[in-house]
């Protein structure tokens, strides 16, 4: 009896001391964050898009996320924020040797460098509060700069040895984007947070080129252009910094 009556005392403790921590954190009001996040970068759309009948296929696969963000509430709820955000995708090489026509008895390897693209953008979000929880919810507009990478493939015709590489270029464009995190209060002033956000930028490659070697006879194309839409889901996770109050700064 004793036993059982120290273990319902100690279970009610636990439960008050964390009901007490929980109204605490909720009543002490944070109007600024500072956050670092990182995770998986999935490519949606075109980005994602391997048919070999598509000029516009980016044929970029799944990659790297980080991104970091500051905000600060002016009214209520709502608040203005500002985020960073780097993605890097590989490609999806065996798209590339499948838009190839070639013999069975051919045997053709095929390389590229990464996607690359960094954005900036700024816009209001609203945060709601749910005891040591917090939903924040976020439309932004600014402007990415992606690198189209390299590629190359080699291989053979027959007996004829032949290879085919194509430069790649740097581009600048609006990026519009949105997002929620779910946040949790670890103490006064820090918090975990769960990001899922969507970004689109419509980027222009000016000064491409292709160039082909057959034996030894080499020909370069024209310098062209090219559009791709780069469209990016990320899901990451981080840690935040909370400040601001009517007391402290942290």
């Amino acid at each position: 009896m004793k036993k059982l009556f120290i273990t319902v005392l100690a279970a009610g403790m636990t439960t008050a001391a964390f009901c007490q921590k929980t109204f605490i954190l909720s009543h002490q009001d944070k109007k600024g964050f500072f956050s670092v996040s990182a995770g998986a970068s999935l490519p949606v759309g075109r980005y994602a898009s391997c048919e070999p009948a598509d000029g516009q296929a980016c044929m970029a696969g799944q990659g790297f996320a980080f991104n970091v963000s500051t905000g600060y509430r002016v009214a209520g709820p709502i608040g203005l924020m500002i985020r960073g955000e780097q993605h890097r995708n590989t490609v999806n090489t065996s798209a590339m040797l499948s838009a190839l026509y070639r013999n069975d008895s051919d045997v053709w390897t095929a390389k590229a460098d990464n996607w690359s693209v960094l954005s900036v953008m700024a816009g209001p979000y609203i945060s709601i509060p749910m005891g040591l929880f917090s939903i924040d919810g976020r439309l932004l507009a600014g402007r990415a700069l992606a690198v189209l990478p390299n590629t190359a493939m080699a291989g053979n015709f027959g007996t004829t040895e032949m290879s085919v590489k194509t430069t790649g270029a740097q581009s600048t464009a609006l990026s519009l984007g949105g997002g929620l995190t779910l946040r949790y209060r670890l103490g006064r002033s820090t918090a975990l947070n769960l990001n899922a956000d969507y970004s689109r930028a419509d980027f222009t490659f000016n000064n491409l080129t292709s160039t082909a070697t057959n034996g030894s006879i080499r020909s370069e194309s024209l310098i062209y252009s090219s559009n791709r839409v780069v469209s990016v889901v990320s899901v990451s996770a981080g840690v935040t910094i909370l400040f601001g109050n009517s007391f402290r700064p942290f």
